[in-house]
């Protein structure tokens, strides 16, 4: 079901589709007439099973059948989705950039061919507090819970944890979230990096790292033969920690799946990102290209501990100290002035992630960082 507000100037008239195309038209010929002189009835507002689709819909002016099929289409595409389809096409527009219909219609009609066994659906769950029930009352918790402990369990705080780490939130009729297990499956689908990109053909979200198949897929869907005919107009990271990092005016989508790549192999390895985000703070690259160079070459630093106690012992292991020496001593050694000394002269900085140093060829010294850490 889809319900199109539509304006046209001094009135509002609601109209739902799927219709007969003829039927659309007379409509629409109807509210031209009965509203101001030489305005075309355009698209207020939107109300459907997926209401993230509202703000992609506004403005859209109802002045040719090409459009009239367009909405038709799609509304018949919502009535053919079910619950999970209809939760991954409110996930998979773009929260940032209004789309435009035809890029909703070819999400719309990618997701409903899609196999979408990674989302759970629990019919009548409307709520946290029904939520954290079922999840105890069906044995969905990782322990079972005694019967004699449950009249005592604060089912709401269950309901917010699961929906919180499944992605989840609540329909009219029924809650839907990630199935366990397959939120792996999902962050590899949406990426690590997403740019949109766009021309005069229109939008379209890409997400990498992406295959040679979908590169492809996108030159089609954008009318280009180089990726250099399309405008960036978005770009958005699975981790928060980079926003604000990166030169983004510089960025290219040849470049973007370098990097995703690189991230992909971070994510996977602890630290590995902080590390990443540290030495970028540090090194302040002036291009996109230069940070791709840094996360292909990100062997070359490595993040140190904040205790100087610590600090002074892998000074110590560098030199070739094995830990039954470093125990020997100590007690009779001064780990820490140690450690504050060497900080320095191996030109460790200190960033919003961490301290960090650079192995080759130190970073010159912040003034007194050693001292700083007494």
């Amino acid at each position: 079901m889809l319900k199109l507000n539509v304006s046209s100037g001094r009135i509002l008239e609601q109209l739902e589709l799927p219709v007969p195309l003829d039927e659309f038209k007379r409509k629409v010929d109807e509210i031209r007439l009965a509203g101001q002189p030489n305005t075309v009835p355009t698209v207020l507002n939107a109300v459907s099973s997926v209401p993230a689709l509202n703000w992609h819909l506004q403005q859209i002016r109802l002045d040719s059948d090409s459009t009239f099929q367009k909405l038709n289409q799609l509304a018949e595409t919502l009535d053919g989705l079910n619950a999970a389809g209809r939760y991954h096409l409110s996930k998979s527009l773009d929260p940032e950039i209004q789309q435009n219909l035809d890029d909703v219609l070819r999400i719309a009609a990618h997701i409903k061919t899609s196999r979408l066994a990674c989302y759970e659906v629990i019919p009548g769950v409307t709520s946290h507090q029904e939520l954290g029930k079922w999840l105890v009352e069906h044995d969905r918790l990782e322990d079972r819970v005694p019967e004699t402990l449950r009249p005592y369990l604060d089912y709401r705080s269950i309901g917010i944890d699961y929906c919180n780490s499944h992605e989840g939130e609540f329909l009219s009729d029924s809650y839907i979230g990630i199935q366990s297990g397959a939120m792996e499956q999902v962050l590899e689908e949406q990426g690590v990096l997403r740019l949109t990109l766009s021309t005069a053909k229109g939008t379209f979200p890409l997400s990498f790292p992406a295959s040679d198949e979908r590169l492809e897929q996108a030159k089609r869907a954008l009318d280009v033969e180089d990726f250099a005919q399309a405008s960036i107009t978005a770009v958005k990271f699975s981790s928060p920690y980079l926003d604000g990092l990166l030169p983004l005016d510089t960025i290219t989508v040849e470049d973007a799946n370098t990097l995703a790549l690189c991230l992909q192999e971070m994510e996977q390895e602890d630290d590995e990102l902080l590390k990443f985000c540290a030495v970028l703070e540090v090194e302040q690259p002036d291009t996109f290209v230069e940070a791709v160079s840094i996360a292909m070459d990100r062997d070359d630093y490595e993040r140190v501990p904040e205790d100087m106690d610590e600090y002074g012992k892998q000074v110590l292991r560098r030199a070739g100290a094995d830990n039954e020496v470093i125990d020997t001593i100590d007690g009779y050694m001064d780990f820490a002035q140690l450690g504050r000394d060497f900080m320095e002269e191996d030109g460790v900085r200190r960033t919003e992630f961490g301290l960090v140093r650079r192995l080759s060829s130190p970073f010159p010294p912040e003034p007194g960082i050693g001292q700083s850490m007494v």
